[in-house]
Order: structure tokens, then sequence, then C-alpha cells
């Protein structure tokens, strides 16, 4: 008697499991621009974070923006850091304007971008993983070669899907001409970006992934974003040929208009071809102040689509500012 039909049906079994993990449904949950009315939004924002406790996504993604107005010095950044340690999963954070880029302003602290963003990246990401309660590690930029600045782009996978986030902001992602020091911080910070995505795109291709996230703060959409020479559009064109090039899903996760969106920004109709392109490209707009929501996005790469969406949020969810 031979073992070879024993040895088949173990292999044929390997693979069949193999498929079931790597097919495994799982989730995540997105947010961003919170608690604008400082401290009045706190308490709700620690609902917030407790309902996503009680979800139990694999991980979590804030996308910046975690105030309104106010200061931007250490002692607002380490209290953020605190909500962000009370995630019971792994919670990943990628830097919104309001926090740093906008801090020179009167009603953010006036304080000198340069310095807060330097602080941030000591104060968020002094070490290769996550924040919350259960750490998941993270690859960073500043890792590497070339970017030893950009702790704060970082990049992970969990089966078959890469995710990466980029320090991308929004009204204007710093591109200013008050001084020397803001534009070269601008174009450098750009040159990072860039080269980050089409990483992404590398790692994820050559990993055989069926999907890639990229989370970022600010809306590259936007007419803004698309306008040549401006301050998103060249991580708008990163994205967008990464997109053309890849055989997968593509899931961008923004904020910073407050407005929760689900569409294909990027679907152009061929008429003589009759067919479209820029279909595999999907882009999440999370809730923002006064919204106190956040959105769980299923994960399963069986499905041609890979990704669904569904609101997360306890009543009351609107910000006392706004409540009757």
């Amino acid at each position: 008697m031979t073992l070879k039909p024993f040895i088949n049906l173990i292999a044929l079994c390997i693979l069949l499991f193999s498929a079931a993990v790597r097919a495994e449904e799982y989730s995540f949950v997105a947010l961003g621009d919170t608690s604008y009315e400082i401290p009045d939004d706190y308490p709700l924002y620690r609902s917030l974070i407790a309902t996503i406790n009680a979800a139990n996504p694999r991980f979590s993604i804030h996308v910046g923006d975690t105030k309104g107005w106010g200061s931007c010095d250490d002692d607002f950044q380490l209290g953020q850091k605190a909500f962000f340690d009370s995630f019971k999963q792994p919670v990943v954070y990628t830097f919104g304007n309001n926090e740093w880029a906008d801090c020179w302003k009167e009603n953010r602290g006036s304080m000198d971008p340069l310095v807060v963003l330097q602080s941030m990246r000591a104060i968020f990401f002094a070490e290769a993983a996550s924040m919350g309660q259960a750490k998941m590690p993270l690859q960073r930029q500043s890792d590497g070669e070339g970017f030893p600045v950009y702790s704060e782009n970082v990049r992970w996978a969990t089966q078959e899907v890469t995710f990466a986030t980029v320090n991308v902001v929004g009204e204007h992602n710093n591109q200013f001409l008050r001084n020397e020091a803001l534009w070269r911080e601008f174009v450098d910070r750009e040159q990072a970006n860039v080269a980050w995505i089409a990483a992404a795109f590398q790692n994820a291709a050559f990993a055989g992934h069926k999907a890639i996230v990229i989370a970022l703060h600010s809306d590259i959409f936007s007419d803004l974003g698309k306008m040549e020479g401006g301050a998103f559009q060249p991580v708008l064109q990163a994205i967008s040929q990464g997109a053309a090039g890849f055989a997968g899903q593509v899931l961008v996760v923004h904020g910073h208009e407050h407005t929760f969106i689900i569409d294909r920004p990027l679907r152009v109709w061929d008429a003589e071809a009759s067919t479209s392109v820029g279909d595999n490209l999907t882009r999440l707009e999370v809730y923002g102040w006064p919204d106190m929501k956040a959105v769980r996005v299923s994960v399963d790469t069986s499905k041609p689509w890979v990704f669904g969406f569904e609101p997360l949020y306890t009543e009351p969810s609107l910000s006392p500012a706004f409540q009757d």
C-alpha cells in the first residue's frame, strides 16, 4: 500500500486550509476629525472609543484632526496619545492639519509647525508599533533608506491586504511661502510621501495582495487636489498611477471635509471602448465633527470588491455644541 494518496490528501487539506485562512473576513475601523470642542466633546469621544472597543475590529485608523482649535503643545498631544492608548485593539494615527500644520494660527496656539511636527513624531512614533492596548508592528518609512525623518509614514499587511499611511494634510498641506523652512518642509515631505506610496504598491504587487489601503487626512480628490502644481497633485498622481498598474482593489481613506462619502472618484467612462477606467479605486471619506461617528470597514479578499462599509456610533453622536 502506497502512502502517495494520503500525502496528496494531506497536501490538499493544507491547501484548502491556507485558502480559508487567506480568505477570512475581518474588519477595521476608520475615523477622524474628532473633538473640535475641547473639552466638551471628550465624553462623546470616549463613548465612541467604547463603541469601537465593543465592535472588536482588527485595528483602527484615525485619519487626523484630533482637535479643531486650541493649543498644539505637548500636553495636548500627550492627552491624545492617552485616548489612543484607551483603544483595546491596535490603532494607527496619521496627522491632520489642525494639530501641526495650522498651529501657527492664533486660535491654534501660535506655535512653529515644524517644532510641533518634530515633537509629534517623538510622541506618537517613537517605536515601530501601533498605539492601543494591543500593539501591532509597523514598518516606518524612517526605518529604511533615504527618508530618515518620516516615522509617521507607516505600512503593515493583514491577510492579503497592504495598508499604508502618508502625512498629507489640509488645508494646503503646509505649502506656504511665509518662510523658506516651511517651503522646504513641504517639498521634502512631498517627495517622501510619493516614494512611500510607490513602495506600498510595489510591496503589495510583489506579495500578491488582493488590495491596498492608503490612509491620509486631506481630500486629494477635490478640485484643489487636482490642481497642477498644487499641494496635493503629486500625491494624487502617485496613487492614480499606482492604482492603474495594480491588479487588485485600492481603498483611499481620508477625512478633512467631515462628510461621509463612498465613491469612485477616478472612474471615467470610455465611450469608444464601451468600458471605464479607475473602477478599482474606492474613496472612503469618514465622518467628522460635529458627527462623532466612525466607519467599520469589512475586508473579504474572496470577493472581487473586497471592502464593505457600515457606520459605527452611539447615541447621542452629535457634539454638545450642536445638541438642543
